[in-house]
C-alpha cells in the first residue's frame, strides 16, 4: 500500500490535481489555493506552512520554532523564533529584534552612523540617539541612557546614589533615589527630600507640597479662573476649594465629597462606591458593577476583572467589545451609512475554548476555528501555536469555501458553481469541474479524471488508460 501511494506521486499528475488543488496528501502534504487565493503548501499538519497571497505576501512557518511573513517589494519582513523567545521586524531600511531580554533597533541599516540602540535589559543600554549623540550605560554602575520611554536622556552613576534626568527642557537631579531631588525648568521648579518634604511650582499653574508624605499634601491654584486651594491630613481629613467647586474628604480616599455648579462626585467607601455627574457620568458598586460615560465613549464592568463592555463612536461608525475573560469575547464595528462600502461591518466572537467566528462585510467574509485556545485574538499564539488545536477551520469568501478537518484529513472546497472538491484521506476525493472532474479511491488504486468530454482511467495506481491513449 504504501509502495502504491508513493508511486501516485511519481507516475504522472494525481487525479485530483487541478487550478485549484495541485496535489492533496491530506496532512502529510499538499499544495492548494485556498479560498483567499492564496497559494499554500503544507507538510506534515501544521508544523510546515507556505503561503503566497495574491498582493505579494508570502509566509513561512515551520513551527512552533519559526514564521516568517514578508512582502519583497515593499520591503516588509517579520520574523518569529520560538515565539516568545525571539523575533525581528524590518520596514525598509529599518531593523528591529529581539532574543529574550537583549533588544536591537537600528532606524537605518544602510548607514552607520544613523540612529541605533542595543540594550540587554535592564544592564546593558547602548546606542546613538536622533541628534546622533553617543551613549553607553551600564546599571546600575554608571553612564548614559537616552531616548528611553518619554526621557530624553537619564544618566546615573553607582544607582541609586544618583540619576540625573531630562524631559525636553526640564532637568532633575536625584541623590540616594528617591530621597534628595531637585528638578528645575523653563516654568518648573521642584525639590524633595522624601518623605520629609517637598514641592512642585509651575509657574501660572501653582504650587503643591508635601510634608512627612502621605500625612501632609497641600494645593495651591494660581490659573486664571482655577484659583484655590486645600490640603490633606491623611488618614483623617482634607479640603479642597476652586471656583464653583468644593470637595471633602473623610479619611482619604475613603470617602470623598466634590459639589460643584457643573460637578458632582461622591466616594464612600472608596473603591466599593464611585459615583460622578458632570463631564463624566460614573457609578461603581466594585466589583459588582460599574459604568462610565466621557465623550463618546461608553464603559462597564461587572464582575470586575471577568466582565468588561466598551463601545466608542466617532465619525466613521460604533465600536462594541463586550468580554468575559477569558470565555467569552466579542468585538462589532456597524459604520454609520456614508461609510459602509470603505469600512464594512465586522464582527469577531469567541467562546472559549471552544471557537471563534469571524464575519465582516454582513457574510461576505466568514472565518470560522474549532476549537480556538488562543485567549485572545489573533497575534503571536495565532501564528505560531494555534494551528495546533485548530482542528475544524471554515473560510468563506464570497461563493468561495474551504472546510479542512484535522489540518486537511478532510477537505471540502467550493468555488462558486464551478468547481467542487471533497476527500477523505487517504480514503477517496471527488471534484466536479466546468468541464470535468474526478473520482479517486485510495490516492489512485482505481479511479478516473474527466477533461473536454474525455475520461481517463487509473488501476492499481501504474495502469492509466481511456483518453488520448492507453498505458
Amino acid at each position: 500500500m504504501l509502495g502504491g501511494l508513493f508511486l501516485t506521486g511519481c507516475v504522472g499528475p494525481s487525479l485530483e490535481r487541478s487550478e485549484h488543488v495541485y496535489y492533496d496528501w491530506g496532512p502529510l502534504a499538499s499544495r492548494v489555493q485556498d479560498a483567499r487565493g492564496n497559494d499554500r503548501t503544507r507538510v506534515a499538519g501544521p508544523f510546515y506552512e507556505n503561503s503566497v497571497t495574491p498582493d505579494g505576501w508570502k509566509a513561512n512557518a515551520l513551527r512552533p520554532m519559526f514564521h516568517e511573513w514578508k512582502h519583497e517589494e515593499q520591503k516588509v519582513e517579520r520574523q518569529e523564533m520560538l515565539w516568545p523567545i525571539g523575533a525581528r521586524r524590518q520596514r525598509g531600511d529599518s531593523e528591529y529584534w529581539r532574543f529574550l531580554l537583549i533588544f536591537r533597533w537600528d532606524w537605518d541599516m544602510n548607514d552607520p552612523d544613523s540612529r541605533h540602540r542595543t540594550w540587554v535589559f535592564p544592564i546593558w543600554f547602548q546606542g546613538r540617539s536622533t541628534e546622533g549623540k553617543s551613549y553607553l550605560g551600564i546599571f546600575p554602575f554608571g553612564g548614559t541612557i537616552r531616548e528611553f520611554f518619554f526621557w530624553d536622556r537619564i544618566h546615573f552613576a553607582l544607582f541609586p546614589l544618583y540619576v540625573g534626568s531630562r524631559i525636553n527642557e526640564i532637568e532633575a537631579r536625584t541623590w540616594l533615589w528617591p530621597v534628595f531631588s531637585r528638578t528645575e525648568g523653563p516654568g518648573v521648579k521642584r525639590f524633595r527630600i522624601f518623605p520629609f518634604y517637598g514641592y512642585n511650582e509651575r509657574d501660572g499653574l501653582g504650587r503643591k507640597t508635601f510634608i512627612l508624605w502621605p500625612f501632609w499634601t497641600s494645593v495651591k491654584y494660581t490659573a486664571a479662573g482655577a484659583q484655590g486651594g486645600g490640603w490633606i491630613l491623611f488618614p483623617i481629613t482634607g479640603h479642597l476649594k476652586l471656583p464653583g467647586q468644593e470637595t471633602w474628604w473623610l479619611i482619604p480616599p475613603i470617602f470623598r465629597l466634590t459639589k460643584g455648579e457643573e460637578h458632582f462626585k461622591l466616594f464612600g467607601p472608596w473603591p466599593i462606591v464611585q459615583q460622578e455627574k458632570g463631564n463624566m457620568d460614573k457609578f461603581y458598586l466594585w466589583p459588582i458593577y460599574g459604568r462610565k460615560t466621557i465623550g463618546g465613549v461608553e464603559k462597564r464592568f461587572f464582575l470586575w476583572p471577568l466582565g468588561h463592555y466598551e463601545k466608542l463612536e466617532n465619525p466613521t461608525g460604533t465600536k462594541t467589545r463586550f468580554q468575559f475573560f477569558p470565555f467569552y469575547r466579542r468585538y462589532v464595528f456597524e459604520p454609520v451609512e456614508e461609510m459602509e462600502e470603505e469600512e464594512p461591518r465586522d464582527s469577531w466572537t469567541k467562546i472559549w475554548p471552544l471557537y471563534s467566528h469571524h464575519n465582516r462585510d454582513n457574510g461576505e467574509m466568514v472565518r470560522t476555528v474549532f476549537p480556538d485556545l488562543n485567549p485572545m485574538r489573533d497575534g503571536p499564539i495565532e501564528r505560531n501555536y494555534g494551528p495546533f488545536w485548530q482542528w475544524v477551520v471554515y473560510h468563506r469568501e464570497k461563493q468561495d469555501r474551504d472546510l479542512e478537518i484535522f489540518w486537511g484529513m478532510y477537505r471540502s472546497m467550493d468555488r462558486g458553481e464551478d468547481y467542487r472538491y471533497r476527500s477523505l484521506f487517504p480514503f477517496y476525493s471527488w471534484s466536479r469541474e466546468e468541464k470535468g472532474g474526478h473520482v479517486s479511491l485510495l490516492k489512485g488504486l482505481f479511479g478516473w479524471r474527466e477533461e473536454q468530454g474525455k475520461k481517463r482511467w487509473r488501476i492499481l495506481y501504474l495502469f492509466e488508460f481511456g483518453g488520448k491513449g492507453d498505458t
